[in-house]
């Protein structure tokens, strides 16, 4: 086991209250117990937290929260961050904020920064009793900066290094508040009054640090979310803090961590993916030269859709960033079999067979490619599915996509693609005849040669 206290000044800093302990663990196979790593680290999280109360626990992984923390400041997958000007206001707000959000079903590792509570001493000029004495507020806080912090008074040279020489009062008159209430001054007449005639000292508690960005104070709420998606969440903890919590002019709140790294990427793939799969109907369209057979092919987008959708429902996971990338790449993998079975069906017709029994041969001839070329990216993606370690929070989703949008658009080209394209090509046949009655509707001529 190994704890850090701090942090040094390179890249991210963290303050003499924050601790990381890190533990290296046995293999599984030697536990006492089978659990996963999360039960472990959530048993552990809740015998610190009942042994010592007064601090705030955290499980996560090292690169995970360097992730996280590179990603929005904060070391947790959601934060709560409260802007405005005032720090003991933000403090107030902060309370709470999490009073209500510690009400809201899911909530996990609810925690609040105790940034209030350094001890500090707090000099108050008396500026009425000090005009009265002929003084001015920059002369007595001189008298605080010299006496008790130190002034630089002289340079000492020692060949090419210099050292500067300061001077304070002793330890035992700036050691204590009644210490430095003693401390001598004088006036311009010439008379000597003690400081505390002039200035009230006063035992405070203050911040050990201070949040920005933006140019902004601001407060952070970290928090987890166990047992439904963080989508649903952040709406519900948004309606709750709207009805309990009304926030003062030139404060205001906004979510962070990695569930803001989620919300750009997903508002990201919500161009791109449109876009790419208006570029491949364009593709499709000079590929086929026909708009009703490009439209054919894309129809097994929704076919992996529906797989997609069903695979996250029955493992209980949610949408999220892989798993987002696990469609856009089934949507490649079912367009793929529309193709080879709509080209196919093509070529049949040309053969001259009619489309009834162009569309029973097609899907019969076309059944074995269409299932191993689905069946090359399910078997190659099991071991992703059923990952249970260090990355499987990753990996899970996106397999979980794959793998159920490729059985439901497998089957589905197979059995729904070849009955559409019978009903598309009968109803163009339909309209061709209506427009044109003389018109031969006989099949597509045969282009090859017999030998």
């Amino acid at each position: 086991m190994l704890a850090t206290i701090g942090r040094a000044e390179k890249g991210e800093t963290a303050d003499v209250n924050y601790m990381e302990v890190l533990l290296d663990l046995k293999p599984k196979g030697e536990w006492p117990t089978k659990q996963s790593y999360a039960a472990l680290g959530k048993e552990m999280q809740e015998f610190l937290e009942a042994e010592v109360p007064t601090a705030v626990f955290g499980a996560t992984q090292p690169i995970q929260m360097r992730v996280e923390e590179l990603i929005s400041g904060v070391r947790a997958t959601l934060a709560l961050k409260v802007y405005g000007a005032d720090l003991d206001t933000l403090e107030t707000l902060s309370a709470q904020l999490k009073g209500v959000i510690g009400a809201v079903p899911g909530v996990a590792d609810l925690s609040a920064e105790a940034n209030k509570g350094k001890p500090q001493m707090v000099i108050k000029v008396d500026r009425a009793a000090a005009a009265r004495y002929g003084l001015n507020a920059d002369e007595i806080l001189e008298v605080v900066q010299s006496g008790v912090g130190g002034s630089t008074v002289s340079t000492l040279i020692d060949g090419t290094r210099r050292f500067d020489i300061a001077v304070r009062l002793a330890e035992e008159f700036r050691s204590s508040p009644s210490a430095i209430a003693a401390i001598p001054i004088r006036t311009h007449e010439g008379a000597i009054v003690p400081f505390s005639s002039v200035a009230k000292i006063e035992l405070d508690e203050g911040y050990t640090f201070v949040r920005r960005e933006a140019l902004q104070r601001y407060a952070v709420l970290q928090m987890d979310v166990q047992g439904r998606d963080v989508d649903s969440f952040v709406k519900d903890a948004n309606a709750a803090i709207a009805a309990k919590v009304k926030l003062p002019t030139g404060y205001w709140i906004e979510w962070g961590g990695a569930f803001e790294n989620q919300q750009r990427a997903m508002a990201r793939l919500a161009v791109i993916v449109p876009l790419t799969i208006g570029l491949i109907f364009i593709l499709l369209y000079t590929a086929f030269n026909s708009v009703r057979h490009a439209t054919l092919i894309i129809a097994n987008v929704p076919f992996a859709i529906i797989g997609g959708i069903i695979g996250l429902a029955v493992t209980g996971q949610y949408l999220s960033v892989p798993s987002a990338i696990g469609f856009i790449a089934v949507f490649g993998v079912a367009m793929l079999n529309g193709i080879v079975m709509v080209s196919f069906l093509n070529d049949l017709r040309k053969r001259g067979l009619s489309v009834r029994d162009a569309v029973r041969q097609g899907a019969e001839l076309r059944l074995r490619p269409v299932l191993m070329t689905a069946s090359v990216a399910i078997l190659g993606l099991v071991p992703m599915l059923l990952s249970t370690g260090v990355g499987a929070e990753t990996q899970r989703p996106l397999a979980t996509v794959v793998v159920g949008g490729l059985i439901t658009s497998t089957l589905l080209t197979l059995l729904l693609l070849p009955l559409i394209y019978e009903w598309s090509e009968l109803r163009a046949e339909a309209k061709q005849r209506a427009g044109d009655p003389d018109e031969d509707i006989s099949p597509l001529p045969l282009t090859e040669e017999t030998p």
